[in-house]
């Protein structure tokens, strides 16, 4: 029962003040008192009945007031009899902290609110019992006429006027009423996901249920969203007969999963044109990844679910391997928006993902190799994605890892890095800007705008603390590599060539 409704109920109460969205909060009990303090008596989802016997001043109003709002109060019910009227300072106080305020006729005594509530929430419980066990056996029987996820929940909003959707943990849609954009998705599951416990309000309205998942595991769990329910459908019963229908189709889809999995276990043919091997490799404790164990499982399950119709295999370390069709650097962007939804969940594991090119005529243990080994070289973030390429002298050294980059880059460029500290000369700069420049003088004099033989001064004093002579492709492939892997381990300067 909501606040209007006890507007237009036969009980001659009376609105003070203007109308607004407060009057659509559910009414849970009421509250009768005049205690100069109340919060003692006072529940989250009370309409508290007051007679104003507290107030002398606008000063009370106020601090009472306010003391019933910090109390999760929903409305206030003032009798009149005291008074003979709500004074004004009461009214600007319940406008002030967002509270409506009804006015309670002298013929009404609390206690008829009370029994009128009582009366009205049993029959309110009647009916939603009726129509529970109705929707139950409705549910029930479309499972077992083997009707499809999409279409029985489509059927079971548009009856109930409600909207609802079931996303997989990394915010793959399995059914909905309506589609939502990737922006959505993304703010569903993250509130979701860092929900203290499930089922959880959501900002905007609407509320989240868990649909399996052991134990509060938000890896392997589905999420049942669930918008536009009134408070006479109850949305807890309607969201937890909608929620064990889903699990039903949950387990079927992982049984099914499973099957794939036997299936898989023939080798990978690449005759047939070119894939991407993705390799997925979580870094945690071992005893929450065992091999085999169910969160090696779960995981195979992920990445079936963010690369749909892939072939997946678990190889000699544990890692598994996917293949798929498609470009390296779509595949790569499609599993960072994705799995990234999964970063709460993971909590001490880091899931380390590596793409290899789409190469026509590379072998699957070619291809697989290069997978892992763009993932062995991922950072130490929650989910890193790094895609292979073995083409170049720079792909190669992606491949290794960041921390032996970074100490290449300090045993080459640290006499530059020492001798900028102590003078102030921008060596470091200068060499930056002249590889940046393909090796251009009077490109790097304009660039830094410098005198073509201030530039020259500085290269040759890069040449004498490095020991390489920039003449020499080697050398200047050794300073290229060093100032790539100082400035951003990983990727490769946009600004930076080299000829």
């Amino acid at each position: 029962m909501l606040v209007r409704d006890m507007l237009a109920e036969p009980l001659g109460l009376r609105l003070r003040g203007e109308a607004t969205a407060a009057l659509e909060r559910p009414v849970a009990r009421i509250c009768v008192t005049d205690m100069p303090d109340p919060t003692p008596f006072v529940t989250p989802g009370a309409l508290v009945c007051t007679g104003l016997v507290w107030r002398r001043d606008a000063d009370d109003s106020d601090r009472y007031v306010g003391l019933l709002a910090r109390a999760g109060a929903v409305a206030v019910a003032a009798g009149v009899s005291l008074h003979g009227h709500v004074p004004p300072d009461v009214i600007a106080a319940c406008a002030r902290y967002g509270l409506p305020l009804l006015e309670v006729p002298e013929r009404v005594p609390f206690s008829r609110m009370i029994e009128y509530l009582a009366g009205r929430s049993a029959d309110m419980r009647l009916r939603r019992a009726k129509s529970g066990m109705a929707r139950q056996r409705r549910l029930l029987s479309a499972v077992a006429d083997g009707r499809d996820i999409a279409a029985l929940i489509d059927e079971f909003a548009r009856d109930c006027g409600i909207s609802v959707w079931l996303l997989t943990a990394t915010g793959m849609p399995v059914a909905g009423t309506e589609p939502l954009s990737d922006d959505r998705i993304d703010a569903l599951v993250a509130s979701a996901a860092t929900a203290s416990r499930l089922p959880a309000p959501l900002p905007g309205g609407g509320l989240v249920w868990p649909v399996g998942g052991r134990f509060g595991d938000r890896l392997s769990v589905w999420y049942l969203v669930i918008r536009g329910a009134t408070d006479e459908q109850d949305p807890d019963e309607l969201g937890a007969d909608l929620a064990a229908i889903a699990e039903l189709y949950r387990m079927r889809h992982l049984e099914l999963l499973r099957l794939t999995w036997e299936r898989d276990r023939s080798p990978v043919d690449t005759a047939s044109g070119p894939m991407v091997a993705v390799a997925f490799d979580p870094v945690a404790k071992s005893e929450q990844w065992p091999d085999g164990g169910p969160g090696r499982d779960a995981l195979r399950a992920i990445v079936h679910d963010v690369l749909p119709g892939a072939r997946t295999e678990v190889d000699a370390d544990g890692r598994i391997i996917a293949w798929v069709r498609g470009t390296e650097q779509n595949i790569a962007a499609q599993l960072r928006r994705r799995l990234l939804r999964l970063a709460p969940a993971l909590r001490e594991v880091r899931l380390r993902v590596g793409v290899s090119a789409c190469r026509s005529g590379e072998s699957a243990t070619g291809t697989a190799a290069s997978a892992v080994a763009a993932a062995s070289v991922a950072a130490d973030d929650p989910v890193d994605v790094r895609v292979a390429d073995v083409d170049s002298a720079v792909g190669l050294f992606t491949t290794i890892p960041d921390q032996l980059q970074r100490r290449f880059a300090d045993r080459v460029l640290g006499p530059l890095v020492d001798y900028d500290e102590r003078t102030g000369a921008e060596l470091l700069q200068t060499l930056e800007v002249f590889l940046g420049c393909a090796g251009s003088w009077r490109q790097a004099a304009d660039r830094m705008h410098l005198h073509l033989n201030t530039v020259r001064y500085r290269i040759g004093r890069v040449e004498e603390l490095t020991g390489r002579d920039l003449g020499r492709l080697d050398d200047r492939l050794d300073l290229y590599l060093a100032v790539r892997a100082r400035s951003r381990p990983g990727a490769l300067p946009p600004d930076v060539a080299v000829r």
